[in-house]
């Protein structure tokens, strides 16, 4: 009995292998998604978006199960090996970086937990809150926030540091900040790696965007403007600089060196009119 039960395991699985290979064949790119500390919300929400816009499917399964089917459909050894924690496969019709532009505006609020680390401080903002005075008032107090009874409704007086960065949440503040209705938290899917087929791209690659390179550029066109400049390389963009540098070190070399010109007559002649009515000063005293 034992026997078939394992036999028929192992057909399943196999099964299951083929039929994510089939699913890996059908679709130009594979992005591996961290399951760890994901929320189901997110996934079903990312499941339900690409199904709806027939862009492509969420398959998960035992990480043995997605190596061999990842292997078997000859891809790189890069996925199967980041396959060292929980994943899932999102298989789709859609480039890596589109599909990360959907996972980076897909955001929950989640709450705070007991027992948590905090990332950054909590700061609850002073207001008004919906609470009636009662028992939740001392609660309040004891969680470390500044609040006072207002026209019988509970105030936060103002700004109030709950938790501190790197501190660990107790109960008392996880269920404070609950009766408030605060979530301090922001979880979004984590992409482990990704491929088109062509190319593999690391989350860090994925994130870049045009308004953080934006500075990098502006700062490289300076510098090569500044070069071009100074090393007195022509080209489009630095024609006019260069032709009026040209022509006031012209113009001040002609007038210098006392040379006639179209460009300097004017000066000479007003230099050499001034120095006359020097001359003629002198000579009257």
């Amino acid at each position: 009995m034992a026997e078939k039960k394992e036999r028929a395991a192992i057909r399943r699985k196999k099964e299951l292998v083929q039929e994510i290979q089939k699913d890996i064949k059908h679709y130009p790119n594979i992005v591996l998604i961290d399951l760890r500390n994901l929320p189901d919300k997110l996934l079903q929400s990312m499941r339900k978006r690409l199904r709806a816009e027939n862009h492509g499917t969420v398959r998960m399964a035992k990480s043995t199960v997605l190596k061999r089917a990842l292997d078997g459909s000859g891809k790189p050894a890069d996925l199967s090996g980041r396959l060292n924690v929980p994943a899932a496969l999102v298989l789709t019709n859609l480039s890596p970086y589109n599909l990360n532009q959907i996972v980076k505006g897909n955001k929950l609020q989640m709450a705070a937990k007991p027992g948590q680390i905090s990332p950054a401080d909590i700061i609850v903002p002073a207001g008004d809150t919906d609470l009636p005075a009662g028992p939740a008032l001392s609660e309040l107090k004891a969680a470390g926030l500044n609040v006072q009874i207002k026209a019988g409704k509970i105030i936060v007086s103002k700004d109030s540091t709950v938790v501190k960065k790197g501190e660990e949440i107790t109960m008392q503040k996880a269920k404070a900040l609950q009766t408030l209705g605060v979530k301090p938290f922001e979880v979004e899917m984590n992409i482990l790696l990704a491929y088109d087929g062509q190319y593999l791209y690391s989350p860090e690659l994925l994130n870049i965007s045009a308004a953080s390179l934006a500075p990098e550029f502006i700062s490289s066109l300076v510098d090569a403007m500044n070069l071009s400049v100074n090393a007195k390389y022509p080209s489009p963009q630095n024609i006019e600089m260069l032709l009026v540098e040209a022509y006031t070190q012209g113009r001040s070399a002609g007038i210098n060196g006392g040379l006639y010109s179209s460009e300097s007559i004017g000066q000479l002649l007003t230099l050499a009119t001034r120095q006359g009515m020097a001359l003629e000063s002198l000579e009257k005293k």
